[in-house]
């Protein structure tokens, strides 16, 4: 590492440190809010805790990680990156300090984890090439997800309506006429949206996050401006909901609740709330609009040399296509299992059929913040 440079590897950096490293991840333009000291203490609400990996320049943070890590059972302490690692724009030396940052990610791995997994950001091909020279493999765990849509959001409203699916285009004239409205929610909605979540999660087949979760989310993301919500009603009757997040310039669609009755599918209302939260993402000076995730059934197609058409995608993500966005897809995941021992055993379990269900099981209990019965092992959760 270049001289001037320091690395840091471990627990609580310090306040100090830890604010250094927020205005770093802000500063990223397709940074998530994941790797925000604020997404640290909403996921302890689920068991884990934060490790930094941080390399400083002249006492400013100009790379690093937040890993969050938990132990599980029979399997010990894992950690993931979600969306990371990170390295400030514009500094010099990036590839000294991303091949740092894969050293430290190491190193952690090695003292204090059975497993790191890894889901670089969308522009972080290179801090994933310097992860694989540290040692990195490529993994097939769904830390975070891997393929997306976005909307661009620079275009003006009308341009942004011709985007959209000739259906999509002809409800944004009407929805007024037939008594749909979306107005911008607050805390005091948590409560529908945790009703809405529990429906959606019903009829879908995930796990939906409680009220508790949602009010701990709401309390260290919205105070600063990193969490937006809007309510979808029918006469007044709210039929569905969205919790978004901003980070960077990225304004990311993060949970969507919807009320199963025939009334909100016919009106399209849950189509009404992102239509909305799209313009009000443009006014608010996002670049972009992302629909959170496509499913790993998915990613096939997104990899293709053609564009996907919605046929060619799965499930419900053929509908974020209808909304005038383009698919991208991240880097691929990585790993590193530092025992060669526990390596070798995960590799035999995901050769079998009832070791990838019972990874499957554990890799959705990370996630989701809940140890899952194997039964429930193919239940989605909401990316």
């Amino acid at each position: 590492m270049e001289e001037g440079r320091l690395l840091t590897v471990g627990g609580d950096p310090g306040g100090t440190r830890l604010e250094a490293w927020d205005r770093l991840v802000r500063s990223c333009p397709t940074a998530d809010v994941a790797q925000l000291s604020a997404w640290a203490r909403v996921r302890s609400q689920a068991g884990y805790r934060a490790r930094y990996v941080l390399v400083e320049e002249s006492g400013e943070v100009v790379g690093g990680a937040q890993v969050l890590v938990r132990r599980l059972p029979l399997v010990g302490e894992i950690g993931y990156v979600p969306y990371g690692p990170l390295v400030a724009p514009g500094v010099a030396g990036r590839a000294e300090v991303a091949d740092a940052v894969a050293r430290g990610l190491r190193d952690l791995a090695v003292r204090h984890t059975r497993m790191l997994f890894v889901q670089p950001p969308e522009d972080g091909e290179d801090v994933a090439g310097a992860l694989r020279h540290a040692g990195f493999r490529p993994s097939a765990a769904e830390v975070a997800p891997r393929a997306s849509v976005h909307v661009d959001l620079t275009a003006d409203e009308e341009r942004l309506r011709r985007g959209l699916s000739r259906r999509l285009q002809q409800w944004t004239r009407v929805w007024g006429k037939r008594g749909v409205t979306v107005r911008q929610g607050d805390s005091t909605d948590l409560p529908l949206l945790a009703d809405l979540l529990a429906q959606t999660a019903e009829h879908q087949g995930f796990t939906p996050f409680g009220l508790d979760y949602l009010q701990v989310m709401h309390r260290e993301l919205a105070a600063d401006g990193h969490l937006a919500a809007f309510v979808g009603e029918v006469d007044g009757r709210p039929v569905a909901m969205c919790l978004l997040t901003g980070c960077g310039s990225v304004l990311r669609s993060r949970l969507m609740g919807l009320d199963r009755s025939d009334q909100a599918s016919r009106l399209n209302v849950s189509a009404a709330v992102f239509w909305t939260a799209m313009l009000w993402g443009r006014s608010a000076g996002y670049r972009w609009f992302d629909f959170g995730g496509l499913l790993p059934e998915s990613v096939p197609a997104v990899l293709g040399p053609q564009p996907p058409r919605p046929d060619d995608l799965a499930g419900m993500d053929r509908y974020k296509l209808r909304f005038g966005g383009s698919p991208y897809l991240c880097p691929e995941p990585l790993e590193l299992i530092p025992s060669p021992l526990v390596r070798r055993a995960y590799d035999l379990a995901r050769g079998s059929s009832a070791g990838s269900r019972l990874l499957a099981t554990a890799q959705r209990a990370a996630r989701a913040g809940a140890v899952l019965r194997p039964g429930l092992a193919r239940r989605r959760r909401q990316p």
